[in-house]
């Protein structure tokens, strides 16, 4: 897409995120792909409309996984993977990698998105939480966990239960590796290009310069991923306010001891009131 919009005379603006799991934590790889629905003129500086066509799209993508699984036949070892034991020279890797060309793949257009907002909000669920939220899992006995997932089939809710060591193994299979980008930027929005041309584009689509937003804190974390406030007491509900901070004791001995403090109140006021 990028090298097709250049042809035209336009640089656009991509950026890729890399989803591995499906909604039941299994190994669903594939790239969620955000591409401007135009590029900015780099002849006159103005902002130009392009329009990809899906059928286009679809064969240059075949072709571009196609070569780069074909260059890298002794980086993927094809005969160690499961199911393709058959495989056992690159002569056979390529043979089956031409048959997979000839099949249809399919490329999912979205539609247009109202605000670069959604976007952002929806792949950051991918990038920024753990494959299961803390709100989906429903269960816990010991040895078995029950979460909820939707079903696109169905379009409903269904339930998965999964062994204490599944669960696990499948998180782990989906942490990537030290200093693996699971975000790439393309076009103007690429580090080497994005100083000198993000500038322009704004100039070009008349828009204002965005601040940097601040990082958010603790607390907003927290209640995104739990869906609880930090700061509200889980014994008794009030308000937490900072009182003082003790280094070398256990969080176990801390939570006894205040539920200790707050038994122990609890029964001055039963005195108290009989």
């Amino acid at each position: 897409m990028l090298r097709w919009a250049r042809k035209q005379g336009a640089e656009v603006g991509i950026f890729c995120a890399l989803h591995t799991c499906g909604r039941q934590l299994n190994q669903h790889p594939h790239i969620h792909v955000s591409v401007t629905r135009g590029g900015l003129s780099m002849k006159h500086g103005v902002w130009k409309s392009i329009f990809f066509k899906k059928q286009a799209v679809e064969k240059i993508w075949r072709t571009a996984v196609t070569e780069l699984l074909r260059d890298n036949y002794d980086r993927i070892n094809p005969a160690s993977l499961p199911g393709h034991g058959h495989l056992r020279d690159e002569k056979q890797w390529r043979r089956y990698l031409q048959a997979q060309y000839g099949r249809r793949w399919k490329v999912h257009f979205a539609k247009k998105t109202r605000g670069a907002w959604r976007s952002v909000k929806y792949l950051g669920r991918y990038l920024k939480r753990p494959p299961v939220s803390a709100t989906k899992l429903r269960h816990y006995s010991g040895g078995a966990v029950v979460h909820n997932y939707y079903d696109h089939r169905t379009q409903q809710y269904r339930q998965q239960t999964l062994t204490q060591e599944e669960m696990i193994g499948r998180y782990i299979s989906h942490i990537p590796e030290k200093h693996f980008k699971m975000v790439r930027y393309y076009g103007f929005l690429s580090n080497r290009k994005r100083g000198e041309l993000l500038p322009k584009v704004y100039e070009a689509l008349e828009m204002e310069t965005r601040e940097k937003p601040e990082q958010p804190g603790f607390a907003v974390l927290m209640k995104e991923f739990l869906r609880t406030d930090p700061y509200k007491c889980l014994l008794c509900g009030n308000r937490l306010r900072f009182s003082s901070a003790q280094a070398g004791r256990h969080t176990t001995e801390l939570v006894a001891e205040r539920l200790h403090d707050i038994d122990r109140k609890r029964w001055l006021l039963a005195q108290a009131a009989g």
